[in-house]
């Protein structure tokens, strides 16, 4: 299964430890590492591991883009990127060593101008060759809510499925365009839900919802508290092991990755889920945005619980 990961808003993610953080205090370094990022450049990154080939396209800028361009290429990603103005943003991570509490700050990154119309043409050509097309992340600040719904409108023109792992307005336009598959984490389904989802029933009646819009499968990642997973007649809810979490930057797109290797094997719901919450669990037990690797995951798979509800138990 050949597949294409955009991503219109790359970064390089650099990941600081800090022993009890304090905001408007001096804080001192433990450690730093700096990581190439981007969701759908991780996305790439978990599909290697698995053996499965993908290009990895969108927008890349100034001498942060041509670095990250480089590392791709020497890891044996393919890419194929628009080169455009400015530079790519840095988005620095604090990871508390005591409270374990990870706090992002992102940088919005360069406009895209031009460079965005010479993307489109770009994907036309890709979507040529590939069966799964992955969106995911955000976009540059001068690119419309309603980018990732015209994407997948491209895409099922060529027959391409989509999995769209967006918040906010793109997800809700994009689901609107009815994707494949789509993955928010809980705080975005409640985004489309516009209140609170305090009970699992809650979340899985909101799941249920957007199946029933046309989106074939709706994975919800609730961090330690695992995912609920809605295809067909079927909803699972699965439980990860216990670990030390050190950073859940990439753990959704290492979940996206796993879904992609679950679609070319055609595993079963119930293995899609387990296997998804494997990959999401390990790489949070990493540091930065390291993703897990295909022997992690096969060698975790088993210890992921997974509990099958009848869709139509919850109403």
């Amino acid at each position: 299964m050949k597949a294409v990961t955009v991503t219109l808003n790359p970064c390089i993610d650099k990941t600081v430890e800090i022993e009890n953080f304090e905001t408007g205090k001096t804080n001192r370094v433990l450690s730093l590492r700096t990581d190439i990022g981007g969701k759908g450049i991780n996305v790439s990154r978990i599909l290697h591991s698995f053996g499965i080939p993908s290009v990895a396209t969108g927008i890349l800028s100034g001498e942060t883009g041509i670095f990250i361009e480089r590392e791709l290429i020497d890891a044996g990603i393919s890419t194929d990127f628009i080169f455009g103005v400015g530079e790519t943003r840095t988005n620095l991570k604090i990871h508390d060593t005591e409270s374990k509490v990870l706090t992002e700050i992102n940088e919005s990154g360069a406009p895209a101008g031009e460079s965005y119309e010479e993307f489109r043409r770009k994907i036309m050509g890709l979507l040529r060759d590939c069966e799964i097309l992955i969106l995911s992340g955000s976009v540059p600040r001068d690119v419309g809510s309603s980018a990732y719904a015209e994407l997948i409108s491209y895409a099922k023109h060529f027959g391409v499925s989509v999995i769209l792992d967006a918040e906010g307005d793109l997800l809700q336009r994009g689901i609107e365009a009815v994707p494949f598959a789509v993955k928010p984490n809980k705080d975005e389904l409640e985004q489309l839900a516009g209140r609170k989802l305090c009970h699992i029933d809650e979340v899985i009646a909101e799941a249920k919802n957007i199946n029933k819009a046309g989106v074939e499968l709706v994975v919800v990642s609730l961090g330690e508290d695992g995912a609920v997973f809605v295809r067909d007649s079927l909803v699972i809810r699965t439980k990860p092991f216990p670990i030390e979490v050190k950073s859940s930057a990439a753990a959704g797109d290492s979940m996206v990755g796993a879904l992609v290797y679950a679609l070319e094997q055609e595993l079963t719901l119930t293995q899609t889920a387990k296997i998804m919450t494997a990959a999401g669990t390990i790489t949070a037990g990493k540091e930065g945005t390291q993703v897990a690797t295909f022997g992690e995951i096969a060698a975790n798979f088993d210890r992921v619980k997974a509990e099958i509800i009848d869709v139509g138990e919850v109403e």
